[in-house]
């Protein structure tokens, strides 16, 4: 007896502690379905050490031995096989509590049978005025059915139809948005075909005269609407350049190109844009201001070109600018048409790097490649022999002269040409102590044509012709050492004056800008009753006197 109840506690502890072992291991479970397995295995085993450890106490030395402490161990066998057998249905319950589908979520109603807000709230007159009949009423999904199911509009319950005050007020704007252009494009169409009321609009337009005819109405409007098109399309002016002025008439007109001819612009990422100025530009320009007229066409706009050619042509060698305003709109593409400039085409010359933009007038053009910004370039210079070869020999056209450059490098032909031509001057120069032909007029004959009245007039101070012949000097060369001369009597003369001219522009400028704003001041005090600031200078002048 005493070994029971020695034994007894000791029972009842292993019997707590294997029943607090089951729940942590069924939470576990719980928690983790696939390790159940393992935690199970792991109790078991910690069962199986404890039963050994008791075995060892009981045959320890001063443990009570017999028949006694047999049962007792016998007793506390079952009693943990008991409590391992009724372990295992309990796991095998957690199990299935796990294995056990989610219970199902309620069936929801589908998408297409839910009222549709997005027009407000529906109406539910139908529905009251069902109950106020006795009949039973019908939900609003169960309406949306029937109105999908039936196919005939008279079936359909107009009160369902339900639209915003917001829309019915679009739908009735759109309404008189629409009728008002109606009647503005017809009294646009009766205005347009009104009588002419000017006598010059009367001349430029023969083909639709004056009348009360429907005819003759629709001719004018048709006459009206081409102007507005072609004001678009057409260049700003009929005139692009102003009369010739006899006291500074230059023989020959040049125009020249702005992007990738003159200048080079680029863009980048650290710098932003940049523009490069050619190389030898500036005596490209002065040089050849003393013979022709100078004029850059581009089709840049007036905003963006103005910058630019205020740094690059500040003394204003460049006689006459004409930007985007003075092209022509063709075919979807801009064109310079020379047929505007107010010149006579057989002495213009346009130098150009894109030859669709000189379309029109393709036999007075020079196409050059595209200058990118490479600073060892010398296309410029090397085209100034070409040009004043031109302006000495006096030709009636141009034209021609460039047809017989056609598909070569004009400043490299003309080179090749001139030395040939140089090579039999001088044989002959050798051979004969007098020549009867001169050099610049046999290259003329090699060219193909026979050149005007020469402008080799003697200046004062200059060489006669007859001794440069004696010298062995072409006529070309002559021409070329008076154009070095008056270049650099005018590059002199800039460099003295170039700054007190640009001071005397910028004031008459300023001056300009004054008189301006006066103007605009006085205009706006005569709409108040309020006279100009000189007016009211001089009338406190004149009381001052009095």
């Amino acid at each position: 007896m005493l070994s029971r109840l020695v034994l007894a506690p000791r029972v009842g502890m292993a019997s707590l502690a294997r029943q607090a072992a089951v729940p942590s291991v069924r939470t576990r479970a719980a928690i983790n379905g696939p390790s159940a397995l393992l935690a199970r295995a792991y109790s078991q085993e910690n069962n199986n050490n404890k039963r050994a450890s008791r075995a060892k106490e009981d045959a320890a030395p001063g443990a009570k031995k017999g028949p006694a402490a047999s049962e007792e161990a016998s007793s506390s066998h079952k009693s943990a096989e008991a409590s391992s057998s009724q372990q295992q249905p309990k796991d095998a319950s957690a199990e299935a509590e796990l294995s056990a589908d989610p219970a199902k979520e309620p069936e929801q109603i589908p998408f297409h049978k839910l009222p549709d807000l997005t027009q407000g709230i529906p109406s539910t007159f139908a529905q009251e005025m069902a109950e106020k009949a006795g009949k039973k009423p019908s939900s609003y999904l169960q309406t949306i059915e029937e109105e999908e199911s039936s196919t005939s509009r008279e079936r359909r319950d107009p009160y369902d139809s339900y639209e915003s005050t917001h829309q019915l007020n679009r739908r009735k704007y759109t309404r008189v948005a629409l009728a008002l252009a109606a009647i503005g494009g017809v009294g646009t169409l009766v205005y347009m075909g009104r009588n002419w009321e000017d006598s010059i609009d009367i001349q430029r337009h023969p083909d639709a005269p004056n009348g009360w005819g429907v005819g003759l109405w629709w001719d004018r409007v048709k006459a009206r609407t081409t102007e507005s098109v072609t004001y678009y399309q057409e260049p700003a002016f009929d005139k692009l350049l102003p009369d010739p002025q006899p006291y500074f008439a230059r023989p020959y007109t040049l125009c020249l190109s702005l992007d990738e001819l003159l200048v080079h612009s680029e863009w980048s990422r650290e710098y932003g844009w940049r523009v490069a100025k050619r190389p030898g530009l500036d005596y490209f320009l002065l040089y050849l201001s003393q013979y022709y007229e100078l004029v850059l066409f581009t089709t840049a706009s007036s905003v963006m070109a103005e910058n630019v050619l205020q740094k690059l042509d500040p003394h204003h060698i460049v006689m006459w600018r004409l930007y985007r305003e003075a092209t022509k709109f063709e075919d979807g593409e801009i064109v310079k048409d020379l047929s505007y400039l107010n010149r006579d085409l057989s002495k213009v010359i346009v130098i150009d790097t894109d030859a669709k933009l000189v379309r029109k007038q393709p036999e007075n053009a020079i196409i050059l490649p595209p200058w990118k910004g490479n600073s060892p370039d010398h296309g410029l210079v090397n085209l100034i022999p070409f040009l004043e070869y031109i302006h000495t020999m006096e030709y009636d056209d141009v034209r021609r002269v460039i047809k017989s450059f056609e598909g070569k490098d004009i400043a490299e032909e003309f080179a090749r040409r001139e030395a040939l031509m140089r090579r039999e001057f001088e044989k002959r120069n050798k051979s004969e102590r007098k020549p009867k032909v001169s050099g610049m007029a046999a290259l003329g004959n090699m060219v193909g044509l026979k050149p005007g009245n020469m402008s080799m007039m003697q200046p004062e101070g200059e060489q006669s012709a007859s001794e440069a012949f004696a010298q062995g000097k072409m006529l070309q060369d002559i021409a070329r050492e008076r154009g070095q001369r008056n270049y650099e009597f005018m590059a002199q003369n800039i460099r003295e004056n170039g700054e007190k001219w640009l001071q005397e522009e910028k004031e008459m400028m300023e001056k300009a800008q004054q008189e301006a704003m006066s103007n605009m001041m006085g205009s706006f005090g005569g709409w108040f009753g309020v006279g100009k600031p000189a007016e009211g200078a001089a009338a406190a002048g004149s009381d001052a006197k009095k």
